[in-house]
């Protein structure tokens, strides 16, 4: 099973538990597994190649939609959608064991964290689509990445660099606690909790991206040596929604090494309009050694 399923199902109990009903879930996810059991035309169905996932999950919806929670149709839809066709049916037997509690939802290594996350985010980002409330998650997720960015040691400690999940966990917790949306703080302290950390912002960062492709946006970070005034920021926003082709979402922090001028990174493509960016072509160019390591830029 992938890793982000595994973290997709934790995120779907942690809403569970939430509203109360996590029993509810576990039991209903029982019995449609014994349900395949007994409807091979319905085995067969969810995990035929010749049919697309697409396919595959409205089938699933519409067959239990009003029978069980909508948690546990989006939680199979999500396995029919990402899993293998032929792992299918393997796939959501193991999904009633982990969800049951009957294995334990071990990581091995580093990748495996980042899919954990990102299924684990997903599922709770999932929870507030359509609602002002994803916007909000997203805005503190970005502003608690950056604050974590800015101080080299508190980057390193929530990176598990000397330090134990549970430590880094109430790090966090301290930080976010009655300060943020429920779901922001759950999601940051499942970052920082899990077994093998990789860096922190880079995976907060990435959620943010997440978030942001849930409300059909792409996110634009843009470092500038001040702060903006909403007039340049409107500015910059309309000319890289130019260059990327499609609507972007802002979102500024301040980086006075820049000395003037602006660089916006869109997903993989950076633009680099900074006084220190011209400064190194300069010197280049007069043949003397760049002052800083230097990246390839679009």
């Amino acid at each position: 099973m992938r890793e982000s399923l595994r973290g997709y199902a934790q995120g779907i109990l942690y809403l569970a538990k939430s509203a109360g009903k996590d029993g509810q879930v576990i039991e209903e996810l029982r019995a449609f597994h014994r349900l395949l059991a007994t409807q091979e035309m319905l085995a067969e169905v969810i995990s035929d190649p010749s049919v697309p996932p697409k396919k595959r999950q409205a089938i699933l919806g519409d067959l239990l939609a009003s029978k069980v929670d909508a948690l546990v149709i989006r939680l199979l839809q999500a396995l029919v959608g990402t899993e293998e066709p032929r792992s299918v049916l393997d796939s959501i037997a193991e999904l009633v064991r982990l969800t049951s509690g009957e294995e334990v939802m071990d990581l091995d290594g580093g990748f495996a964290t980042t899919g954990r996350i990102a299924g684990y985010s997903q599922a709770l980002l999932e929870s507030l689509d359509g609602t002002p409330d994803l916007e909000l998650v997203e805005a503190q997720l970005f502003s608690f990445s950056r604050i974590v960015e800015n101080d080299p040691r508190l980057r390193k400690v929530l990176s598990g660099i000397g330090s134990e999940p549970q430590q880094r966990k109430s790090l966090v917790t301290a930080l976010l606690s009655g300060k943020s949306h429920a779901i922001t703080l759950q999601i940051a302290e499942f970052a920082a909790s899990t077994d093998r950390l990789r860096d922190f912002v880079e995976v907060l960062d990435s959620v943010v991206e997440r978030a942001a492709r849930l409300r059909h946006r792409k996110v634009a970070v843009v470092q500038s040596a001040t702060e903006l005034t909403q007039a340049q920021m409107d500015q910059i926003s309309e000319a890289l929604s130019r260059a990327v082709g499609s609507e972007v979402e802002m979102r500024a922090s301040v980086n006075p090494s820049l000395v003037g001028g602006v660089v916006a990174v869109v997903g993989d493509t950076v633009f680099d309009g900074s006084v220190r960016r011209r400064i190194e072509q300069l010197r280049v160019r007069l043949g003397l050694p760049a002052t800083v390591k230097s990246r390839e830029r679009n």
